[in-house]
């Protein structure tokens, strides 16, 4: 859901919102979100949402119940994030996640948390069979009852309350859930070593006899740091698109604003050096959506990609010549041996990977730089290497490796030169992708390698399954 962070009306959706909701698009965009949402739930999450709103949190976790036509509500996780784009007024995108089967199974766990006296083994095999972490506290707060992943959960101490639990876990506001009620899901950092993050949800097991609420209390820890790790990559990503986005956009608006203004009284010169800026700005705009549309792609661990027989000996040089017009000061050289064997290849996606390392030794090399591309074949034949060589500023032994790694920039010039450590990324997953490798890696006489190998087509080859690879399936060695 995009929403408008005053008023919270719906300025558009995806099909995943209208599919959540079970009504077409049409009918959810121009309503206020809140409309949608269970006034019980609304209420669960408005001391959230008044803190997102205030400006003290840049993100929001709170838990939803959307309501859908003559249907039972669906139970959500939605995570909300502001977005600022330049020129653009600030917009909340709300991603709404389908709980139904995780509240089904706590419903489980509760149900049979009341009978336990009668399902003893029943619900021993249940609790000790979950990957979260599972606690039963007394309404003193003592731990009567923990499953291993909740015994594993704080390995380094020994809890015997719901406080020496708290006691592990960073809560300055105060928002844990309190024993005897329904709380969370609140995410908290933990205090000791590595920071991780514990989900902490709190269920009360409701006897007959139980009028105030104070009999047990299921509390249940999941350990959320991995999705904390993808929710801050996705900020980085929005963070830094919206950066990468602000120079070209900016400049061809400014541009077509001065070419459409009918009393601009603009020379020849003018006119074409304006131009040729846009057009700059253009290409530099669709190189990266190319690489944010990759990215999206093959940005996981694995991925299908279809390939098919490529001469490199065609593509590479044609590559080089577009790039020799977009970076006039550089020298470029090829040196391609005759008789190369055909390689298994995606033929866009492969100008992709040369276009972008070409780019990267080129704009790090500076306006006077040399760049080399050399092909060969590896010691047994099977492999058709690529190779390309610059004369900038090299790079350190230590880090080849993660400059490969997503949004990651070399220290050493990244000040000096602009970028959004997307580009190669890239180019990993593409040639991993297509079966290959990539590597990096310091040149004795100054500048760095930057190459990839392709597997050559065999006698045997031929448009099989074989033609299809996973990412991840082949590792990187030592160029």
């Amino acid at each position: 859901f995009v929403v408008d962070p005053g008023t919270w009306v719906i300025a558009d959706v995806n099909e995943g919102a209208a599919s959540l909701l079970g009504v077409p698009r049409d009918r959810v965009v121009g309503r206020v979100l809140w409309d949608l949402v269970e006034p019980a739930s609304v209420a669960a999450a408005e001391r959230r949402v008044r803190r997102f709103e205030n400006g003290e949190d840049e993100t929001a976790t709170v838990a939803l119940r959307f309501r859908r036509d003559d249907r039972p509500p669906i139970p959500t996780e939605v995570i909300v994030q502001r977005v600022e784009l330049l020129g653009e007024s600030p917009l909340l995108v709300a991603i709404a996640r389908d709980v139904r089967e995780r509240v089904e199974a706590q419903g489980r766990l509760e149900r049979l948390a009341r009978a336990e006296h009668a399902r003893a083994a029943e619900l021993d095999a249940v609790i000790r069979a979950m990957g979260d972490g599972v606690i039963v506290c007394g309404p003193d707060g003592r731990i009567i009852l923990a499953n291993p992943a909740g015994r594993r959960m704080f390995p380094d101490v020994i809890e015997r309350t719901y406080d020496d639990i708290l006691g592990e876990l960073r809560d300055p506001d105060r928002l844990a859930p309190a024993l005897g009620g329904h709380g969370g899901p609140v995410a908290l950092p933990t205090r000791r070593g590595p920071e991780r993050w514990i989900e902490v949800s709190s269920y009360p097991v409701a006897q007959e006899d139980d009028i105030d609420g104070s009999g047990e209390t299921i509390i249940v820890l999941r350990d959320v740091t991995v999705q904390r790790e993808r929710e801050a990559v996705r900020e980085t990503f929005i963070g830094v698109l919206s950066h990468e986005l602000r120079t070209p956009v900016t400049t061809i608006f400014g541009a077509a604003r001065v070419l459409s203004r009918p009393d601009s009284h603009l020379d020849t010169a003018t006119r074409q050096e304006i131009l040729e800026d846009v057009a700059e700005e253009a290409e530099r705009l669709k190189r990266l959506v190319e690489d944010v549309v990759a990215m999206s792609r093959f940005g996981e661990t694995s991925a299908d990609l279809w390939r098919e027989p490529v001469l490199l000996q065609r593509v590479v040089p044609s590559v080089v010549g577009l790039e020799e017009h977009r970076w006039p000061g550089v020298q470029f050289s090829l040196d391609i041996p005759s008789g190369l064997p055909t390689v298994m290849a995606d033929p866009t996606y492969l100008e992709q990977i040369i276009r972008n390392l070409l780019a990267n030794a080129a704009k790090y090399g500076g306006p006077a730089a040399s760049v080399h591309v050399r092909i060969d074949l590896s010691d047994a034949g099977d492999e058709a290497l690529v190779h390309v060589l610059d004369d900038g500023p090299g790079i350190e032994p230590s880090e080849a490796d993660r400059l490969f790694d997503l949004f990651y920039r070399s220290p050493r010039t990244a000040s000096e030169t602009s970028g959004a450590g997307i580009g190669l990324f890239v180019c990993s997953r593409l040639v991993r992708a297509m079966g290959g490798r990539v590597w990096a890696a310091p040149r004795d006489e100054g500048g760095a390698e930057f190459g990839f190998a392709l597997q050559v087509l065999r006698d045997d080859d031929g448009p099989s399954s074989d033609a299809v690879t996973t990412i991840g399936a082949s590792e990187p060695r030592p160029g």
